[in-house]
């Protein structure tokens, strides 16, 4: 077979004209489905085949192209293709192979049509061995953030993107084109870049290359076609050895000698996102603190390669960071497929051991109490040539699965299987077990699980099967026993009372975000809140008391454990007698200070302007207008966590600023006010005030309250606009333009997106000004 050069098929595409029909052999894996789709963003006519049913054949069809399953000869040559585009999976025997060379229709591979495409656009080449998916997809993504409006083709999905590949014609001939560029067949020298990212070289692909050094005077032949800017990581000695010096060579890493210096910073107390912080130097000025929710020192390499770029091509280092932070991931690349109070599921794609060290090792700063890997080798040359390196490359796992090979088109090796390299593995020490059957892998895997294991499932093959199938039989446990605990919860309940799972925290909390409780209850009375409270303790059950949800913020994993909600009427009643309001726990604040006004006290106008519950209010010690909650408090009943009602007089209780110690291990069940005999008409206009105040300087968008607490030496709100931050985003949410302390759901914000946007304030703040902040909001619940 005649092997076609990327201005061949370049040449090709433009003499039959946008309109000809291209037939992809194997259509419905992630790469040759990205190409589909670039070809019918040109206009192309797509058809062709695969062997199975895939999400990605689907995908293709909704768009018009005639992909089926089975490959066949007569299909084709009633399609009469002008080109046929083949991945490197597909056997030489193909049926549909075989008819494409007897008519003499030109063939070639995936790797050399993309290149040919890519030399339509100002494109961006990201190669290496380990690594490309992930970052050309973090690469494409920040793009879209920093409005480039990219087109691009990755080998993965991309949640956050409608589709892993596109063309996007109206950008233009010059319009920037992101591409994984795949190195394991010799192609990487077809591409010819305006610039590039060389993340890494390894030992990899020897069934193609002779050896390490063929691979090498690969990558140094596309060096050499790069125009512009050729990003390379300064770690990778085999990397600087080729590229040190070029013209137009930048390089990045932890390495001191690099043009963008990486620098890891410890995870803070409080820090309540995800993932890995680093800050980046340029001839010695750091450009600025970068944030990826991606795990390890490796993420943050990664992320610090697309940063350089970026900087490179003149984006200002602050927007940068920010759509940095914003990316999630891609798919099979650290995806958490399952995740509870006890126990998280990954899925990850790697299958080299450089990639599963990596991995392994991200995955120990979780922090679980054991981790335990399923593995899938993939392709039998490559477990043959790496065995010794696989053998110990597992050394962060306390247990290994290992299923047979993954053949990806592969005739198989005598001896080499996924059963001796378990045996390698037991021979290296680790603790390693031969799964035979895939189809049990997940049961294996499950009848080893207790709490606190962290799993993932590794390989490029079909081991994600296995891996969602657990996902779902945890997921589906424990739904099941959610809705036992429920229903046992119910009969200890008074029959005016609510109990549900899965409840939306969303809708529970004023900033609007938060994913779901486990489990949600309103008790309706002291007796049902006791029992409650007697079987989380029974049942090991976190919990946690809310009001009107305002001050607080919950992840978007939601909240593991029972939420408790004291709205019901018997805990929301007030009454004034004489010159006290009593009232419960659930009262609205508002609903107090009208109450008093009504009966001429005066002393509890500062409550209109808290959008809050009583209990909320003493838990925190709310204030507001220079009115505090204990100022005015005679008393309050509240309940032990032992379900143990009591009463204290307000001289007993110690209290703090926007704190009250009592309350870490008791709950507010109401609470006596004393109001001053006061003119009702000089109520009105206190309450006016304090109403007018708080609207004119506080917003109206959803928001969770003030999110820092006041330091010593200026107002926090105060601090945030002089440090120019007020307007400041993360995805849907915002430094309020109105009050700087203020952080507000600006619409489809998620509890990530505060999150980041509260560590970005206290980054500024403690570079620019060096005070530390601490959220006067508190953050409960799951990373998502």
């Amino acid at each position: 077979m005649k092997r076609l050069t990327a201005a061949q098929v370049d040449e090709i595409l433009a003499g039959v004209g946008p309109a000809a029909t291209i037939w992809l052999v194997g259509a419905g894996g992630c790469g040759m489905s990205g190409l589909g789709n670039l070809l019918l963003d040109l206009g192309c006519n797509v058809r062709g085949s695969d062997a199975e049913e895939s999400a990605f054949l689907d995908s293709l069809r909704v768009r018009g192209a005639d992909v089926a399953v089975g490959h066949s000869a007569e299909r084709f040559r009633e399609a009469n293709p002008a080109l046929v585009v083949y991945t490197p999976a597909v056997r030489a025997d193909n049926v549909e192979m075989i008819a494409a060379e007897q008519a003499q229709v030109p063939i070639v591979r995936r790797s050399t049509a993309l290149a040919a495409l890519a030399r339509r656009r100002s494109a961006i080449c990201v190669t290496g061995m380990h690594g490309k998916s992930t970052t050309s997809a973090m690469l494409a993504f920040a793009l879209e953030r920093l409005g480039a409006e990219p087109g691009y083709a990755v080998g993965a999905t991309i949640p956050q993107l409608s589709e892993h590949a596109r063309f996007n014609m109206a950008a233009g001939d010059r319009g920037l084109f992101v591409v994984e560029t795949d190195e394991s067949d010799g192609s990487l020298p077809e591409f010819a870049p305006e610039n590039a990212i060389v993340l890494n070289v390894d030992e990899e692909h020897l069934e193609h290359f002779e050896n390490l050094e063929r691979v090498c005077a690969e990558f140094n032949e596309f060096g050499r076609q790069v125009a512009g800017a050729l990003i390379y990581c300064a770690d990778d000695p085999r990397l600087s050895k080729l590229y040190a010096g070029r013209a137009h060579a930048v390089s990045y890493g932890f390495n001191l000698s690099a043009n963008y210096r990486v620098e890891l910073e410890p995870r803070e107390p409080g820090d309540g996102t995800a993932g890995t912080r680093f800050r980046l130097f340029h001839q010695g000025e750091c450009r600025g603190r970068f944030h990826t929710r991606l795990l390890g020192a490796t993420s943050a390499s990664n992320a610090a390669a697309v940063a350089a770029l970026l900087l490179e091509l003149g984006f200002e280092a602050r927007d940068v960071a920010e759509a940095l932070g914003e990316f999630e991931g891609a798919g099979r690349r650290q995806e958490e497929i399952f995740h509870d109070s006890g126990i998280r599921v990954f899925e990850d794609y790697g299958h080299h051991p450089e990639e599963i060290e990596v991995t392994l090792d991200a995955l120990r700063t979780l922090g679980g109490e054991r981790l335990l890997v399923a593995f899938q080798p993939h392709k039998y040359t490559r477990t043959r040539f790496l065995l010794s390196r696989f053998a110990k490359s597992f050394h962060a796992a306390d247990k290994v699965w290992i299923t047979d090979v993954y053949p990806a088109g592969e005739e198989e090796i005598p001896g080499v299987n996924g059963e001796a390299l378990c045996a390698a593995i037991c021979e290296h020490g680790e603790r390693a077990e031969f799964a035979s059957e895939l189809g049990r892998l997940a049961e294996l895997v499950r009848a080893e699980l207790r709490e606190g294991d962290v799993v993932v499932f590794l390989g490029a093959g079909d081991i994600c099967r296995p891996a969602r199938a657990l996902a779902r039989q945890l997921k589906e446990g424990r739904m099941e026993k959610k809705q036992e605990l429920l229903a046992a919860l119910q009969t200890r309940l008074g029959p005016g009372s609510v109990a549900r799972t899965d409840e939306p925290m969303a809708k529970r909390t004023t900033l609007r975000v938060g994913g779901p409780a486990d489990f949600y209850v309103e008790p309706d009375s002291e007796d049902s809140l006791a029992a409650t409270l007697a079987f989380c303790a029974e049942e090991a059950i976190p919990f946690r008391v809310v009001g009107r949800g305002s001050n607080l913020l919950v992840r978007d994993g939601g909240f593991r454990g029972m939420v408790i909600c004291l709205k019901h009427e018997s805990f929301s009643a007030i009454r004034v007698e004489g010159d006290e309001i009593h009232c419960g726990a659930g009262a609205r604040l508002r609903a107090v200070a009208q109450a008093a006004k009504q009966h001429e006290l005066g002393g509890l106008e500062f409550l209109e302007g808290i959008p809050g519950s009583v209990g909320g209010a003493l838990r925190m010690n709310a204030g507001a207008m220079g009115g505090a909650t204990f100022d005015s408090l005679v008393s309050l009943r509240f309940m032990s966590h032992a379900g143990e009602p009591a009463e204290l007089s307000s001289d007993k209780i110690e209290v703090g600023y926007r704190s009250c110690p009592m309350f870490k291990d008791s709950i507010a069940l109401g609470a006596v006010f004393r109001g001053t005999p006061t003119e009702r008409e000089l109520i009105q206009e206190r309450m006016d005030a304090c109403s007018r105040k708080r609207w004119d300087s506080q917003p109206a968008a959803p928001s969770a309250g003030c999110m820092f607490k006041n330091p010593d030496s200026i107002p926090a709100g105060r601090l945030v606009e002089e440090l120019g931050l007020k307007g400041m985003r993360v995805g849907g949410a915002m430094v309020s333009d109105v009050h700087g302390n203020f952080v507000v759901n600006a619409g489809d914000a998620k509890a990530s997106d505060v999150l980041e946007l509260i560590e970005r304030v206290r980054a500024k703040a403690r570079t620019d000004r060096g005070i530390e902040l601490h959220t006067e909001v508190e953050i409960i619940g799951e990373e998502a």
